[in-house]
């Protein structure tokens, strides 16, 4: 186990800091859904038009995650991801002021830009600062943020759903994200020991990375692996109301449970994947393995849903997410471990705008599928067939997770 003293050039706090920014990030970007049962019924919105725009804060998010690996790649990270966090924070709060369609909209994607910094700040801290044996856990905590932001979000946001309303719920969410802001401008970061012109003379071109089959691995793997976290954070709060007939608080109990198994799965995965290459196993294969039954176990689970009787269908969801829990931690570790310092904001803004692809399309495939079949099931057909995808991107595809050798710079 990694030194408790903390990480090397990294503290614990630091990491736990980034742990807490992402569990916020979540919950807001999670707020529509948890919204969604009552909103739609106001607003008088079909299945279609909540799949677009539960949706639309992927458009953003993805599409600006080069631009945002860029900046973080260059510019001082402190002030890039306080203003994220401040965009996405004030956009999900004006969520509650929406009178309809067109505005709920325009303000998903103002959030999925401010969002969009999130990742490639954490790689670069994390690819410069954390060594090989403790990045995993380090991942794992930023990934137990991932699954916790929904937990609380569903839960806090259902309660205030079922007890005053929806508007409410993302002027809570909206609000008390804007804590964080102190606490980072306290905190300390580490310093690079690459000026700003030694960092812009060495990160390589968008076209080196792109050309590493590693890159088109790990990206495909992170968009089969996401593709049922995204389907979940999205459509769980009303498949459990609409498919399920559970009541509002039911649903921010049960809906809660579910992202809090996949965050189990990221304490394992992240510390039982350090623990095994601390003892001297090779990294590259402690990852893969997580990896490869991470998705295996998805896709079983996935397809039994299908199939599986009311009451039982819960559970095999909630296989699913603790599976994509084990995958989080490893997924965002080979990312920053193929990329090294200097790629490390470059490529996770190319794997991020892969792999979120699955953003995009896993809420409006399935509101797509409700609508004309009337039948959340057959969406969870999806993602298992993904999951066979999944293996080969993260089998022979993404090849050994070791640090590319770029080009020496001219």
């Amino acid at each position: 186990m990694a030194d408790a003293a903390g990480l090397r050039g990294i503290s614990l706090w630091l990491v736990a800091l980034l742990a807490l920014a992402m569990f916020i990030n979540y919950a807001d970007r999670g707020s529509l859904a948890i919204a969604a049962p009552l909103l739609a019924r106001e607003l008088a919105l079909n299945s279609g038009a909540m799949g677009l725009l539960l949706s639309s804060f992927f458009w953003t998010y993805a599409l600006a995650q080069p631009l945002a690996g860029m900046v973080a790649q260059r510019w001082p990270l402190r002030w890039v991801m306080a203003g994220g966090l401040t965009v996405w924070s004030l956009a999900t709060m004006l969520c509650g002021l929406a009178t309809g369609f067109a505005s709920l909209f325009a303000l998903r994607l103002l959030i999925g830009l401010g969002e969009s910094v999130i990742f490639p700040v954490n790689a670069r801290l994390l690819s410069e600062h954390a060594p090989a044996h403790q990045r995993g856990q380090a991942n794992a905590a930023i990934s137990i943020g991932i699954f916790l932001g929904p937990v609380a979000g569903t839960l806090i946001g259902g309660l205030v759903l079922a007890h005053v309303g929806w508007r409410p719920v993302f002027w809570v969410l909206g609000a008390v994200s804007l804590l964080w802001l102190p606490a980072w401008f306290a905190t300390r970061l580490p310093q690079s020991t690459r000026s700003a012109a030694q960092v812009r003379a060495a990160t390589p071109g968008w076209g080196e990375i792109l050309s590493r089959r590693g890159l088109w691995g790990v990206a495909i793997g992170q968009f089969c692996y996401a593709y049922p976290t995204y389907l979940l954070l999205t459509w769980l709060p009303t498949f459990l109301v609409n498919a399920e007939h559970y009541s509002l608080v039911r649903m921010a109990w049960v809906g809660a449970a579910i992202p809090l198994v996949q965050a189990l799965g990221s304490a394992i995965s992240g510390f039982g994947s350090d623990r095994a290459i601390g003892a001297g196993h090779d990294e590259s294969t402690v990852r893969k393995r997580f990896m490869l039954w991470g998705m295996a176990l998805s896709g079983v689970m996935l397809a039994g849903a299908t199939v599986a009787p009311h009451g039982w269908v819960v559970l095999a969801l909630g296989g699913s997410a603790f599976a994509c829990g084990v995958m989080s931690p490893m997924c965002f570790t080979a990312g920053q471990t193929l990329a090294g310092p200097a790629a490390a904001g470059r490529w996770m803004g190319l794997q991020n705008l892969i792999g979120n692809m699955s953003g995009v399309t896993a809420p409006l495939v399935t509101g797509l599928v409700v609508q004309h079949t009337g039948s959340y099931r057959l969406a969870f057909l999806i993602p298992a067939v993904l999951a066979l995808i999944g293996m080969v991107a993260w089998g022979p595809l993404i090849g050994p997770v070791r640090q590319v050798a770029w080009r020496a710079p001219t």
